[in-house]
């Protein structure tokens, strides 16, 4: 607006200011208001989530599963409780791959370094870790090349609990199929022990090496020999040569080179003289590591004491007996061959990788042991046998190679 003074304004300064003073006015009336201020958007900490190991694809029991671990770390004060945890395909969202919640949520969460038992694992308290372990199947579905996570989750606050949805983890999905490998034993019955999420089982040991976390046993497997009374040992079990697989013969699972073999632990023959505690270094017993190629190594631990007849650099065979089943470290449950697959020669410092056995026999799946009220061995309906190629046995298999 253009303010041009009068005649009159001109000879009075005081009327001139009070010329102003109104067109003043007049402005203020047609400038618009200032906007109203607005509220910031809330900022809530959420969740730290990191894929340490790059989910792979394997195939267990005749069906493929996603399998990887999710590290979920509360850096805040505040306690945080999951809800739900929706694994999405990343290239094709809003496609669900997994989606856990309630019951089968909890059972998945593990805590790393948490030895009593929590009345809810889904609960992070403020500066804990939780580890998810995935153990998705997949169906027919097409395996994703890349996921991400979205996390459901209450902050508890002294006022109340506030819900909140947050989504990250992004990670790639390793492409390359495990390694197809030889029967690791002779014949059968063996019992495949273990479990994606058995509490305290192989998968759910982390151990920080050179400042690093890692899951050597990722994918390890018990072998316990059953007899035909359906029993690990008759009679009196204290006594470890009583158990009928004590002794069995242990196979090289490729032609390999011998990278690292100890035989320097004396196995106790009681299971009741087996030391409670038993050092790092020690637990895997007298074992043997063979180089694999492509950087696998596969690991046979709990080894009979003066049973190796290979030494570091030695070249085997297929099928090649390389030593006998015992009993020694970290073997409390009784005489069995410890078997996994890793990414360098570390019995502890090393990244369980997952394998697959190129042909064996599945006659039935373990229960229980006989005299407690239920079979031992459920066998598979209308006592087939299933006959798997490249394939992983699943939890409690029983196996004939």
């Amino acid at each position: 607006m253009r303010m041009i003074a009068s005649m009159s304004d001109r000879r009075d300064p005081g009327a001139r200011l009070a010329t102003w003073l109104v067109a003043g006015a007049a402005l203020v009336l047609l400038a618009p208001a200032p906007a109203a201020a607005q509220r910031r958007a809330p900022i809530v900490q959420s969740l730290e989530l990191a894929v340490l190991q790059p989910p792979t694809v394997v195939p267990v029991g005749g069906a493929r599963h996603l399998v990887y671990e999710l590290h979920l770390t509360n850096l805040g004060a505040a306690d945080v409780v999951l809800t739900r945890v929706e694994v999405v395909d990343a290239e094709r969202p809003p496609a669900v791959v997994g989606d856990l919640q309630e019951a089968v949520l909890q059972a998945a969460l593990g805590r790393p370094g948490i030895t009593s038992a929590l009345a809810d694992t889904r609960e992070i308290g403020g500066g804990l870790r939780a580890v998810l372990y995935l153990w998705i199947p997949l169906g027919d579905a097409v395996a994703p090349a890349t996921v991400t996570h979205r996390i459901s989750f209450d902050v508890i606050r002294t006022t109340g609990r506030e819900h909140h949805v947050m989504q990250g983890g992004r990670t790639g999905v390793r492409r390359d199929p495990p390694v197809a490998l030889g029967a690791p034993l002779q014949g059968g019955r063996w019992v495949a022990l273990y479990g994606p999420s058995t509490d305290r089982g192989h998968r759910r040991f982390l151990y920080t090496i050179d400042g690093r976390a890692r899951i050597p046993a990722r994918f390890a497997i018990d072998w316990m020999k059953l007899g035909d009374d359906d029993t690990f040992a008759p009679g009196d079990r204290t006594a470890i040569a009583s158990w009928y697989g004590y002794g069995a013969n242990v196979l090289a699972v490729a032609d390999a080179t011998v990278a690292e073999a100890k035989d320097d632990v004396v196995e106790d023959t009681a299971i009741s003289n087996h030391p409670a505690a038993i050092a790092l270094e020690n637990a895997s017993g007298n074992y043997i590591a063979l180089a694999l190629g492509g950087g696998r190594y596969a690991f046979y631990e709990h080894l009979k004491h003066g049973s190796i007849g290979v030494k570091r650099g030695d070249r085997v065979r297929r099928g090649q007996v390389i030593g006998l089943l015992g009993n020694t470290g970290s073997s409390s449950s009784g005489p069995h061959l410890h078997f996994h697959v890793s990414d360098v020669n570390a019995s502890l410092g090393a990244e369980g990788l997952p394998y697959v056995f190129d042909a064996f026999e599945v006659v039935g799946r373990f229960q229980n042991e006989a005299g407690s009220g239920s079979p031992a061995v459920v066998p598979l309906a209308n006592g087939v046998i299933a006959r798997r190629r490249r394939d992983m046995p699943e939890p409690s298999a029983v196996v004939r190679f």
